[in-house]
């Protein structure tokens, strides 16, 4: 049993999570993300290691290219936008298609449909920019078959409500500690499967590609599946436009690699899907959960 201190914590932390999620889900839409982003900006001054980390990758990411003055309001802003989509996200289950096809356009949907259509399953190559739950929650909603790879909250009763907010538009979460079992069985039964493949997590396989110009490590179950299955790789991302409104950019699908050196393929393949979503980060990296550790671990000498 977890320590009293803790579980008083989590049980503090669970009721003023899911008085937020009632509030934003009583207020019209565009009052729910003008609190979103408030909460966001306000987080931006109250979590400090957040703020320290955003800003140092930001800087390892683009200081190259970008001064440090506007790195610092790309950083403010990144939390800002993050509680805007934090805001959109909880109402997913209030949300029908006509309510997400008024927000939402689409880039690229003939490389989904031609990817989705070859019978073999396919595979979402996708990352946390932006409103991600949105992205799966509108192809769901316009008929695809999709199942999507979510990572266990440390409370089981918030766990409980992402999963059952993720169910309320006909989505299949598949935990991350499920196995690779489900994973296959999704694909072999022609299934779209979304995988967020841009973060260090010792949880599961990673080799090193390049990122932003640096070694870093990424998780390669996507590719894996991919060889096994014979399912193509698809390349997307979500991002915030104007007027409170969602682009989905779906890229064409990165063709495998096929030589007799395996594990120079699944390299290969890796780094040209995580170049592709670098690419799209680029365009808005002011959506991107820059707070995330992506470079802590090192490649051995």
């Amino acid at each position: 049993m977890k320590p009293l201190g803790k579980r008083l914590k989590h049980w503090f932390l669970f009721q003023f999570i899911t008085a937020i999620v009632s509030l934003l889900n009583f207020l019209p839409r565009n009052s729910a993300i003008a609190l979103g982003g408030f909460l966001g900006r306000l987080s931006y001054f109250l979590i400090a290691d957040a703020r320290r980390k955003t800003k140092e990758n930001l800087h390892l990411a683009f200081s190259k290219e970008i001064g440090e003055k506007q790195l610092k309001v790309i950083a403010r802003q990144v939390f800002v936008n993050l509680g805007k989509n934090v805001a959109d996200a909880v109402r997913l289950k209030n949300m029908k298609w006509e309510d997400v096809e008024k927000i939402t356009e689409v880039e690229g949907l003939e490389y989904f449909d031609q990817a989705y259509r070859v019978g073999k399953g396919a595979i979402g190559f996708t990352g946390h920019l932006s409103n991600f739950e949105l992205m799966a929650a509108y192809f769901s909603l316009r008929g695809y078959r999709l199942s999507v790879i979510g990572r266990e909250v440390y409370d089981p009763r918030l766990d409980r409500l992402l999963v059952k907010n993720r169910e309320s538009v006909g989505l299949k979460n598949i935990p991350s500690s499920a196995g690779v079992k489900p994973l296959l069985k999704a694909l072999r039964s022609g299934e779209f499967l979304g995988i967020l493949a841009d973060q260090d997590s010792s949880r599961v396989r990673g080799i090193f590609v390049n990122f932003f110009g640096r070694p870093a490590r990424t998780p390669v179950g996507p590719v894996l599946l991919a060889y096994k299955t014979g399912s193509p790789i698809v390349p997307m991302a979500i991002a915030r436009i104007e007027k409170n409104r969602y682009k989905i950019i779906v890229k064409p699908p990165v063709e495998l690699v096929f030589s007799d050196n395996r594990e120079k393929n699944v390299t290969d393949t890796l780094q040209r899907c995580t170049d592709v979503l670098e690419s799209i980060i680029r365009e808005y990296p002011d959506q991107w959960l820059w707070m995330h550790d992506r470079w802590k671990s090192k490649p051995e000498s």
